[in-house]
């Protein structure tokens, strides 16, 4: 049966069981731009310099329900101070709150003049805390950990004796399982597609990305577009990976401490753009009423003007995509989030089931709440509660659009509005989250879809 024909099979058969919503209600939101503040005197004639300022913008978030840290970027090349992290005190508070000198740490790991570069991961393990720093350039700063009671240094490269780049993602690997034979600190590279992995104490190098011993493999064997490797997440219980490899995210299924098997992508961008854009961030949510799922910001490009609710997409680990609800503060929803530049960083503490949300562009860090289910409904381009002809129509205007959005008829977030995006509008056609005033009959309904169908072919041919 063709995709069309099953599309109008289920429009006759008026399938009315909604999908469900993964819902992220947000309790605290800080304004952490005093970090990010070099100049503390408003008068131009006086400089007051921050001791605390990390750089010009937020890259990387570490939460883990109780702690919170901010890795800094210099997004300009021209800043005369170091970047560097900085913890948030006090993170449990709700509300919206704006930090101030008192509310933040010390400043650590400072690094001077990184010319537009800066600390890209940050990862909490218990009283560890594992850092990703990236300059351009191979540097024993690369990844470092700290022991969080008093922000200080554990080790750095220096004690495996290499150097790298840290701009490729670091984590804290829970080994095959959950198991402590394959537990480490994790890092991969780009054009490498291997886990390396860091004795947790010591520094030394448990497995390495060149030479024996070699570490696992994520890297699809078949690979859509290029190989630069942005961030890396595992799945707690079991040791999978996901990496965010150019503006893809590909998976890999754990065999053992040291093995993998079924590497995959499980989400590929196609126009393979972005590769080499900072902030492609990934994070893992698991045992969600809507399963394992992944998070990340699917963004290509350094425009200022894109929306939280385009860019965020969340996924399950099979790549199916989900639909998410951002419930904010005073009743605004994600559409109300400032436009940015698409870089927003995740962390989820299972624990407390929340999920810390950073916004690079404006400065914010959003405390959700994970998991309430809201009945949502796939296939209702317009957001009136009901799937029904003029989501018909939304979809059939913008038929072959790419990129493309909800709003405009991709369901499966795929970018584009196609024939996978009439399978589920057809699925769901008649479902409803209020009652309507009509419901069209079966007969009309089919007769519809199938012009529409005959139409789209035609547009293809």
């Amino acid at each position: 049966m063709s995709r069309i024909s099953a599309a109008c099979a289920a429009l006759v058969a008026l399938t009315s069981t909604p999908a469900f919503a993964i819902e992220f209600n947000e309790v605290a939101r800080f304004n952490v731009s005093f970090a990010f503040q070099s100049d503390l005197d408003p008068t131009p004639e006086v400089v007051v310099d921050n001791p605390k300022y990390i750089g010009t913008n937020p890259l990387a978030v570490a939460w883990n329900g109780s702690k919170l840290y901010l890795g800094g970027q210099d997004n300009f090349g021209s800043s005369l101070l170091p970047v560097g992290i900085v913890e948030v005190l006090n993170p449990t508070r709700t509300g919206l709150v704006t930090l101030t000198d008192a509310d933040v740490s010390a400043k650590f790991g400072a690094i001077f003049q990184p010319v537009g570069r800066g600390y890209t991961n940050l990862e909490l393990k218990g009283d560890r805390l594992a850092a990703g720093y990236d300059n351009g350039n191979n540097t024993a700063n690369a990844i470092q950990l700290f022991n969080t009671t008093d922000n200080s240094l554990v080790w750095d490269l220096t004690a495996a004796g290499i150097t790298g780049r840290g701009g490729a993602g670091v984590n804290f690997d829970p080994g095959f399982n959950g198991s402590s034979a394959g537990q480490g600190v994790a890092w991969t590279a780009f054009g490498s597609g291997r886990r390396g992995l860091f004795n947790e104490t010591t520094g030394a190098q448990t497995f390495n990305l060149t030479g024996d011993p070699l570490g696992l493999q994520w890297l699809p064997d078949t690979v859509p577009g290029g190989n630069i490797a942005r961030d890396i997440a595992f799945d707690p219980a079991t040791g999978n990976l996901y990496v965010r490899r150019n503006n893809d995210v590909d998976a890999a299924d754990r065999t053992g401490d040291n093995a993998t098997a079924n590497r995959r992508t499980i989400f590929d961008d196609a126009t393979d753009a972005g590769a080499f854009k900072i902030g492609q961030k990934l994070e893992f949510i698991g045992d969600t009423t809507e399963g394992d799922l992944l998070i990340f910001n699917n963004s290509t490009n350094a425009a200022t003007t894109q929306t939280f609710v385009d860019v965020v997409k969340v996924i399950g680990t099979d790549g199916a995509a989900k639909t998410a609800t951002f419930n904010l503060i005073g009743g605004q929803t994600g559409a109300d989030i400032g436009n940015g530049s698409g870089i927003y960083d995740f962390d989820y503490d299972p624990v407390s089931n929340t999920l810390a949300v950073l916004d690079f562009f404006n400065r914010n860090v959003f405390i959700f709440e994970v998991g309430a289910d809201v009945e949502s409904l796939m296939g209702d381009a317009n957001g009136d509660g009901k799937v029904d002809l003029l989501d018909l129509d939304i979809l059939g205007a913008n038929f072959g659009a790419t990129p493309a959005t909800l709003a405009q008829g991709d369901f499966n977030a795929d970018n584009a509005v196609n024939l996978l995006d009439l399978d589920i509008l057809g699925a769901n056609f008649g479902a409803m989250l209020m009652p309507a005033l009509a419901v069209p009959e079966p007969a009309g309904v089919a007769l519809v879809l199938g012009a529409l169908a005959a139409s789209l072919v035609a547009r293809r041919s």
